[in-house]
């Protein structure tokens, strides 16, 4: 399902930057983030199933290993050359600026700690839109900072192999669950249940349920044959219409934001999609490309303040996929000599 994370990890760099080719994908990056959700639940029960079943602390190492080399490299980065303008040419830039003007040892202390481990990134995020009226605040001493949906995942990964040990009717109680905690924030939330809803992790889990859900009618579509003479047709055209419709969306007249109707459809592709490209290698270099992506490009975001010199604004978008992706051409290089050398372990 990579050509599937990477349309998504572009969406949220239109969201942050503007139009690519004139597309406006979703028009902003929530959705992006709870698709992305989806295909984490999907893929998660998929690999404690078959490859770390009853070997859960495996598991955490190779989830360990998939997000947090990448994301030390790319945050490492960040402060060195955020740090080298500051001393050459006297200005901050991104987070580091934020950090000049905190003065709170405790929101110092919250920043490292997020900075270091993404732990708390997702509270940093909601506790700065609470609390100031433009979105800022502890939130802001984040390097980069969507890992606040990292965070969030990160609960779910310490979680599902435990949720994979229930029942399949206990898992759509949870799932059900889910959905009534979002019901019961949406009518005492407020103005602000829109925040709970998208930065708080319990809330979320209706996502990730739900891709753990397509994963077992994936299971029940393999008993009964159902991929054996059309499955990979049926994927492939099913990502190609996703794909569509994740780039088109903010065009379209018939589904809103957040249309429940939307992730019907992505629960509905998800089997026959994977079952498609599983064995693609073009779609797992996709895969591979998309979390460095959906960090890297903060980071030039961060950094891209000098730049504006030389590059004309329209041409802001391109610039920064361009040197996104080539920011992760660099980093995949250093995380592949750290895989080789611990993925022997796992």
């Amino acid at each position: 399902m990579g050509i599937l994370r990477i349309i998504l990890a572009l969406s949220v760099v239109v969201a942050h930057v503007g139009p690519l080719f004139g597309l406006q994908f979703f028009g902003n990056g929530v959705m992006a983030v709870e698709t992305f959700y989806m295909l984490s639940g999907f893929y998660m029960a998929l690999v404690i199933s078959i490859r770390y079943h009853g070997r859960i602390r495996d598991f955490y190492f190779n989830r360990f290993l998939r997000l947090f080399p990448i994301y030390w490299i790319l945050v490492l980065i960040f402060f060195v050359f955020g740090t080298l303008y500051r001393i050459f040419v006297g200005n901050s830039l991104g987070a580091l600026a934020v950090w000049r003007e905190c003065h709170d040892p405790l929101l110092w202390i919250w920043g490292c700690i997020s900075n270091l481990t993404m732990v708390g990134a997702d509270w940093a995020q909601l506790y700065g839109h609470l609390t100031n009226r433009n979105g800022e605040g502890v939130n802001g001493l984040i390097a980069i900072q969507p890992i606040w949906s990292v965070s969030v995942e990160i609960v779910f990964y310490l979680a599902v192999p435990f949720v994979m040990r229930l029942s399949k009717f206990a898992q759509i109680v949870v799932f059900l669950g889910a959905i009534a905690l979002r019901a019961i924030i949406w009518a005492l939330g407020g103005h602000q249940w829109t925040l709970w809803l998208y930065y708080f992790a319990p809330a979320t889990w209706v996502f990730f349920m739900g891709g753990v859900l397509a994963y077992h009618s994936m299971t029940w579509f393999e008993k009964h044959g159902w991929f054996n003479r059309f499955g990979v047709s049926i994927g492939r055209i099913l990502a190609c219409l996703l794909v569509l419709l994740i780039v088109f969306y903010s065009g379209n007249k018939l589904l809103h934001f957040q249309d429940w109707r939307y992730y019907a459809a992505v629960w509905c592709s998800l089997p026959f999609v994977f079952s498609a490209f599983k064995n693609s290698a073009i779609d797992g270099a996709f895969a591979s490309l998309s979390y460095p992506t959906y960090l890297a490009h903060y980071v030039i975001i961060s950094l891209y303040s000098p730049l504006r010199h030389f590059v004309p604004p329209q041409a802001t978008i391109y610039a920064v996929v361009f040197l996104s992706f080539l920011l992760c051409l660099v980093v995949l290089k250093f995380d592949a000599s750290i895989q080789s050398r611990f993925k022997r372990i796992v």
